[in-house]
C-alpha cells in the first residue's frame, strides 16, 4: 500500500489512489480529489519477480487531467447550439416568407371582401390563384345577386304602396262626396278606419324599406348633400312657420349603409324638428371610420321623462295638438336598430329636445 515510484508532476504530493487492482486486472476511474482537477485514471495490477525468486503485486496508475477535455466540449457545446439556433432562426424567417407569399392572395380576399362589406368595393377584383378563382367568382356573383334582389324587392314593396294608396285615396274622396247625404257618424267611422289602414300600410312598408347593416356592394353615402336637400324641402313645407334651420355637417361625414335609410332617418329627425320648434332646428352630424353620429335639436318646449318612454312606439306623439301619425320616429328606431346604434333623446342647446342618433357602418360586426 505504499508508494514506490511517482512522476515529477506529482511532485510535493501524493496520487490519489483508493483502489489497488489486483493481479491482471485493468480499469478505469474517474478521481475527484482536493487539489487535483477531474481525472480520468488507468489502474492495472501486475506480479514482479525479482531475480532472487522473490514476487510481489504493483498496482501501476496513470491519470490524465479531464479539464482540455472538458473545455473543448464546452467549445463545441456552444458552437453546436449557435449552430442550432442560426439553423432554427433560419428556417422561421423562410417559412415565414413563404408562408406571407402563399397566403397573400387569401390576405388581398379578406381584404376585398371587408372593403365590400364596409361599401368601400362594389365587389371583388384582381387576379387570383386558380386555387380561389372560384370562391372570388362565387362571391362576386353573390354580392350581385343580393344587390338585385334587394333593388327588386324595394321596387316591388314601392309598387305595393301604390297600389294601397290609391284605393285608400280613392275612398276618402267618395266619402267627401257623400258628405251630408248619408249618416255623419257612419261617416266619421269609416273615416276613422281608413286612417288607421292608412296609418299601418305606410308604417309596415316604412319599415320593411329599411336595407340594415348589410354592407353588400352599398358605397359611402356623404351626409351633407342629403341633409341641405332635406333641409330645402322642409323650408318649402313649413314656409308659413320660418324656421331657421342651422346646419353644421362635417365635410368628411359619411355613411356607410343604403341611401334611402339615412334619408329616411334624417327626414323623420329634421321633419320633427321642424313640427315641434318654435323657430329654430339645428342639425349636426360627425363620423369616424366606425360610426356615424346624428343630433337633431330644437327650440320647442322639449320631451320630458314620461314622454320619452314612448315617444318611439308606433301611434305615439309627444304633442297630439300637432298633425301626424307618429310612425316616423318608430321607423327610425327601427332602421337605427337594425345598424345596432342607438337613439336617444336629451336636452338641445337651443332649449328644446335633442334626438341624437349613432349608426354603425353596414357590415360592422
Amino acid at each position: 500500500g505504499t508508494t514506490v515510484w511517482q512522476s515529477l508532476s506529482l511532485l510535493g504530493r501524493d496520487f490519489p489512489l483508493a483502489y489497488h487492482a489486483v493481479a491482471g486486472e485493468e480499469r478505469f476511474e474517474l478521481v475527484d480529489a482536493p487539489g487535483f482537477p477531474p481525472l480520468e485514471s488507468m489502474l492495472k495490477g501486475i506480479t514482479w519477480t525479482f531475480s532472487d525468486g522473490r514476487a510481489a503485486d504493483y498496482t501501476f496508475a496513470i491519470a490524465l487531467s479531464l479539464e482540455p477535455y472538458n473545455e473543448r466540449q464546452a467549445a463545441f457545446r456552444r458552437i453546436l447550439i449557435g449552430w442550432f439556433l442560426g439553423i432554427t432562426l433560419t428556417m422561421l424567417i423562410v417559412l415565414s416568407g413563404l408562408l406571407t407569399f402563399v397566403l397573400l392572395p387569401l390576405r388581398r380576399l379578406e381584404r376585398q371582401v371587408r372593403e365590400v362589406e364596409a361599401g368601400e368595393r362594389v365587389k371583388l377584383t384582381g387576379r387570383y390563384p386558380s386555387e380561389i378563382v372560384g370562391l372570388a367568382d362565387n362571391l362576386n356573383t353573390l354580392i350581385d345577386t343580393e344587390r338585385r334582389r334587394l333593388a327588386r324587392y324595394r321596387n316591388t314593396l314601392d309598387d305595393l304602396a301604390h297600389s294601397l294608396k290609391t284605393p285608400l285615396a280613392a275612398m276618402r274622396t267618395l266619402l267627401a262626396e257623400q258628405r251630408g247625404k248619408a249618416n255623419e257618424p257612419a261617416q266619421e267611422a269609416l273615416n276613422r278606419e281608413l286612417e288607421r289602414m292608412d296609418q299601418r300600410v305606410s308604417y309596415q312598408l316604412r319599415r320593411a324599406r329599411a336595407t340594415g347593416a348589410t354592407g353588400l356592394g352599398t358605397e359611402p353615402v356623404v351626409v351633407a348633400p342629403i341633409v341641405e336637400d332635406l333641409k330645402q324641402t322642409l323650408d318649402k313645407v313649413y314656409r308659413d312657420k320660418r324656421v331657421a334651420c342651422t346646419v353644421d355637417v362635417a365635410s368628411g361625414a359619411v355613411f356607410r349603409g343604403d341611401p334611402g335609410d339615412l334619408t329616411e332617418i334624417l327626414g323623420n329627425l329634421m321633419d320633427n324638428g321642424y313640427k315641434y320648434c318654435k323657430s329654430r332646428v339645428r342639425v349636426t352630424a360627425r363620423s369616424t371610420p366606425e360610426r356615424l353620429v346624428i343630433a337633431v335639436g330644437d327650440d320647442g318646449r322639449g320631451i320630458t321623462a314620461e314622454e320619452a318612454a314612448t315617444l318611439f312606439r308606433r301611434g305615439q306623439r309627444a304633442d297630439e295638438s300637432v298633425p301626424g301619425q307618429g310612425i316616423g320616429l318608430a321607423v327610425v328606431r327601427e332602421t337605427v336598430e337594425l345598424y345596432r346604434g342607438t337613439l336617444d333623446v336629451g336636452r338641445s342647446e337651443l332649449g328644446g329636445a335633442e334626438l341624437r342618433v349613432e349608426l354603425a357602418r353596414a357590415g360592422l360586426l
